[in-house]
């Protein structure tokens, strides 16, 4: 995996860890509730790998956030030179 996908990821992680912290969701009960497996959420918030984009996208409707919203959110957490040089 690449720097620049490692920070991607983390990233990614770092927006739905908060989106669920900040609605006061659980971890165990979150996963529980939405039968995500713990071990892929723990990745998913760490960043430590790279999540399927079903496994992702499942996390985030779990949230009740739309694609848009965490798309808005994804693009003010990365800057706008972010990919270049991949």
């Amino acid at each position: 995996m690449q720097i620049s996908d490692e920070k991607f990821y983390k990233n990614v992680g770092k927006i739905l860890k908060n989106k669920r912290l900040e609605k006061g969701l659980k971890f165990t009960i979150f996963c529980y509730e939405n039968d995500i497996a713990k071990s892929s959420l723990n990745l998913i918030e760490n960043g430590a790998s790279q999540a399927y984009f079903s496994k992702i996208a499942r996390v985030i409707q779990a949230l009740d956030m739309s694609f848009e919203e965490f798309g808005k959110l994804l693009d003010r957490e990365i800057s706008k030179d972010f990919f270049k040089g991949d």
